[in-house]
């Protein structure tokens, strides 16, 4: 039906407009036979054969969202389900073009539509990396080409008549543009289509096509063509209209876009074809051409201050690039070259990089291209955070600068011990000596800023050449325009700082960027004299104690110019500046840890919203938290409703900061030496968080044994069974791997070592943890790695809670206990940690105290570990650090509270601390007094007579 409204040209415009609209996204959206309610077959069969009908739709909206009807449909048909797609839309452009029963304007509309839907079908099919799809892609372009190929070059002559026609008054008859224009739109488009399977249609030099290779060479000489007439339109006529200035403009560019596809994909194809040499040249002459206006003026007497096509320029400053610098034209890594490659550097290095182009490159580009332009000034005064964000941004091949920066840098580099003493013996050069001629003072001031530019782009290759320290001392900070020297000066500082810059020096270049930081500076000046600071302090040779002089003026400086600016990204990157600070300098900055926290309510404040905003204030808070150590117990209550914010799984903005949140709940733990209400109230968080399976578990539990750790008491009073309950779901969840179980335990084990039997063991009871581990070992369906840490649980229930511990046996069927006795003792030999070892010696020892047969039905595996720990008399003397593992050696006063409370831990453990051979005494005491003693006797006399021997003897 809504076909049927599209192709009805009584009804209006917009209704079918509308019909196309919705059509196209039901197709987009249900076409495909996987999709949910698909498009049934008949439909399809109904739709398919009128989809090359409507090629004379002349309503421009109507006509692109029938093509691209078309191109999706194609897109899921072909070559599948309509193999001859291609062949048939190949007709219909024939016939177009040989219809002699056409008008002029009607061939025109059918020509651009159906070109237009070839390109959108070549455009998918390039995009596909499926084997079929390429070798479709391969099959059909020798088809397209003998097309195509020919429609373009007929055009291409019948636009040349025109000019002719029209020499003489081009840019100013309406008569020209109205015969032309048609032309230019279907060259656009054969071009749009033939350059794509140029690239991706044609997999070797051996299978180009007929009329591929004479379309390419052809291309070079009408881009230059197309570019002249575009050129002089635009210098000599006010009155050209704006889609011929369009379409005329994007021909030009569609020429580069495929020259640098081609070199991308085929680097070596690219370079050995004849007309290469030609191409780039041509590319050179017209950069070198627009020089002059890179570096004009407003005020220049011509007016003409920029480049006419700057896309274009882009394009040759990349084209060298990659021909400057390409894997493909390099030695392997035994320095061999093959022939394709000894090729291609034949090429390059006797036609294109001679050395005298190589010298007037870098000169052209030095001079003109990578200093600061007009148009960079006037951000800095209009958007001066936006462009400094842009300056850090990766999308360097979108300004001529950047490109220019770019490929300057890799010409110094890949032609070092040519460029590199020249280059250093203009960078060296004094102002005085430098301008001592016969330029303008602008041309001078750019000639300097071209040296400036070098000197810091080129730093890793004058290295040997060059000593900046010197050369900083000789230069001195002068006004400029716009401050452009003062923000070089700061640029310079930080790109060689991380290159050559002698630790004694440093307290020069700090100076001279907190100078430059300062508030009667241009705030783009400020910005970057931070960031090279921050470069100084990240960088692997920074000494905190230098620095140390300097912590108060850079805290004022990075206060100031937080308050200047708007900018989220500035503002991230002035935060990131004083958590690096804070992290290298740690308890230095406890003086100003006061003034630091004071700019976090404003900044929060500012943040909203911006998630990845916020996650930087939480680091820095982190950081602050971290040199603080213990002094940090003071800002609890102010970081509490942050952590809260962050890690409460009810909050959308917990997707962003969960991982920063918890970070920072557990060094504020970890520095605290006591728990105050706000702290106390984030327990209820806990068990969410613990269920929460992501890659902050493991910190979570460490946040919960930091809560036990300091009150262990006061944590389960309202919140202990809500923990236990969540830490028994996840030891109990057989999809986690070993760690993740083995953590778990960890911090049950923890729990029962520091919360006392009447806080802790109700909530151990109702949670039926004990139960489940039980059955773990009852069951034995888990390897023995993972049932080691079940096991090590309940030997830790029956060293702390020994009462609870027999009761739960007492109460199980014989059989049952004696089943898990067995396996039990059956794991020892898979512990290999001494202490755990000995906590398994230990609950043998606490369960053997029982009336229960199954359990004494165990004894005689019980008895030979017995007497291996008690002959290991080394054992009781070796200790394990639960510390973690992943802190880094020099935390020093950082983490010194949790440290000492894990020490006592485990000084205090009875693994540890308890004589095994006491505990074995009273344990056997108190079974034989159960039991009974001729009951007792009767079980010891199932052990064997050897170990038993060796047993007393030990224990006497």
């Amino acid at each position: 039906m809504l076909f049927d409204i599209f192709a009805d040209r009584t009804v209006p415009t917009q209704i079918r407009w509308m019909a196309t609209i919705t059509l196209k996204n039901g197709i987009d959206k249900y076409w495909k036979r996987s999709a949910l309610h698909p498009i049934k077959l008949p439909e399809k069969e109904l739709i398919r054969p009128r989809l090359l009908t409507m090629l004379d739709e002349d309503t421009p909206l109507v006509a692109l969202q029938y093509c691209l009807v078309v191109a999706k449909i194609a897109r899921w048909e072909f070559p599948r389900v309509w193999p001859s797609f291609a062949e048939d839309l190949l007709a219909q452009i024939q016939a177009i073009a040989t219809d002699p029963s056409l008008s002029a304007a009607r061939r025109g509309i059918m020509e651009n539509n159906v070109l237009y839907i070839m390109h959108l079908f070549v455009k998918s099919l390039s995009s596909r990396t499926l084997v079929l799809e390429r070798q479709s892609l391969r099959q059909i372009t020798p088809l397209v080409f003998a097309v195509l190929a020919p429609i373009y070059a007929e055009r291409i002559a019948q636009f040349h008549e025109v000019m002719l026609r029209n020499q003489n008054h081009i840019s100013d008859t309406a008569t020209f543009f109205a015969e032309s224009l048609p032309l230019l739109k279907t060259i656009r488009y054969c071009i749009k289509t033939l350059r794509r399977l140029w690239v991706f249609g044609i997999e070797k030099a051996e299978s180009i096509p007929a009329g591929a290779q004479e379309f390419y060479e052809a291309s070079i000489g009408h881009q230059a063509a197309f570019y002249d007439l575009f050129q002089k339109l635009t210098l000599e006529s006010s009155s050209i209209p704006d889609d011929y200035q369009v379409v005329l403009r994007k021909i030009v560019l569609l020429y580069g876009k495929m020259y640098i596809d081609f070199q991308k994909y085929h680097a070596v194809r690219f370079i050995t074809m004849p007309c290469a040499k030609q191409m780039l040249q041509w590319y050179w002459l017209q950069i070198a051409a627009e020089a002059p206006r890179m570096v004009a003026t407003p005020e220049d007497s011509d007016g003409a201050c920029e480049p006419i096509m700057e896309p274009l320029l882009i394009q040759g400053l990349e084209l060298y690039k990659n021909v400057v610098k390409n894997f493909f034209y390099t030695a392997d890594d035994n320095n061999q070259l093959d022939d394709e490659v000894k090729r291609c550097r034949q090429v390059i290095d006797g036609e294109i990089l001679t050395p005298d182009a190589i010298a007037k490159m870098a000169e052209l580009l030095m001079f003109y291209y990578i200093p600061l332009k007009p148009k960079d000034l006037e951000r800095w005064q209009d958007d001066p955070e936006g462009w400094m964000t842009d300056e850090e941004s990766d999308f360097w091949n979108f300004d001529v600068r950047r490109c220019a920066e770019h490929l300057f840098t890799d010409l110094v580099s890949q032609e070092r011990d040519r460029l590199a003493p020249e280059l250093a013996k203009l960078v060296m050069q004094t102002d005085e000596g430098a301008t001592n001629d016969s330029r303008s003072p602008i041309e001078q001031h750019f000639r300097r800023e071209g040296r400036y530019a070098a000197l810091g782009l080129c730093a890793n290759d004058l290295y040997d050449h060059v000593d900046f320290c010197k050369w900083l001392g000789q230069h001195r900070v002068e006004e400029s325009p716009m401050g452009v020297a003062k923000w070089r000066m700061a640029w310079l500082v930080g790109k060689w700082v991380v290159v050559k810059f002698p630790a004694d020096q440093r307290p020069h270049a700090y100076t001279l960027l907190l100078e430059l930081a300062q508030s009667d500076e241009l705030l783009v000046v400020r910005i970057e004299a931070l960031s090279s600071l921050m470069r100084c302090i990240d960088d692997w040779d920074f000494d905190p104690e230098q620095f140390a002089p300097f912590l108060k003026p850079a805290f004022e400086c990075i206060t100031n110019v937080l308050a200047k600016v708007d900018m989220p990204e500035t503002r991230m990157r002035v935060v990131n500046f004083l958590s690096s600070i804070v992290q290298r300098m740690q308890r230095e900055i406890v003086p100003y840890a006061e003034s630091i926290i004071s700019l976090i309510p404003p900044l929060w404040q500012s943040a909203a919203g911006e998630n990845m905003y916020q996650t930087t204030i939480l680091v820095l808070i982190t950081k602050v938290i971290e040199a603080l150590g213990a002094q940090s117990t003071s800002l609890q209550s102010f970081v509490a409703p942050l952590v809260r914010h962050s890690t409460d799984l009810t909050d959308p903005a917990h997707v962003y900061l969960i991982e920063d949140g918890i970070e920072l709940w557990l060094i504020l733990i970890r520095n605290a030496t006591a728990l105050d209400s706000s702290l106390m109230e984030l327990l209820q968080l806990l068990p969410g968080l613990l269920q929460y399976s992501t890659e902050t578990l493991r910190k979570v539990l460490k946040v919960v044994e930091g809560y036990v750790l300091i009150d262990a008491p006061g944590v389960f009073h309202n919140n202990g069974l809500a923990i236990v309950e969540a830490l028994h779901a996840l030891v109990s969840d057989t999809n986690l791997t070993v760690r993740a179980t083995a953590a778990g335990y960890n911090t049950l084990n923890m729990i029962v070592q520091c919360v006392p039997f009447e806080a802790g063991g109700k909530a151990i009871i109702d949670s039926n943890v004990l139960w489940t581990a039980f059955t773990f070992i009852v069951e034995k369906k888990e390897a023995e790695l993972a049932l080691v840490h079940h096991a090590g649980f309940l030997s830790r229930i029956a060293v702390h809670y020994p009462q609870l511990f027999r009761e739960f046996v007492l109460a199980q069927e014989a059989t049952l206990a004696g089943t898990f006795a067995k396996n039990w003792v059956d794991l020892f030999d898979d512990v290999g940690n001494v202490a755990q070892r000995r906590l398994f010696a230990l609950g043998f020892a606490v369960a053997i105290a029982t009336t229960n047969d199954g359990i004494l039905e165990a004894l005689p595996l019980m008895v030979p570990v017995w007497n291996e720990i008690m002959s290991d008399t080394g054992s009781s003397l070796v200790y394990f650090s639960d510390v973690d593992d992943d802190l880094p050696d020099d935390y020093g006063e950082v983490v010194v509270a949790e440290n000492k409370r894990r020490q006592l831990l485990l000084n205090a453990d009875p693994a540890h601390k308890f004589d095994i051979k006491h505990v074995l005494a009273d344990s056997m005491n108190e079974c034989e007094r159960l039991n009974g003693a001729d009951r007792f006797h009767a079980i010891v006399a199932r052990v064997d007579a050897a170990d038993f021997e060796d047993f007393k003897n030990q224990l006497s």
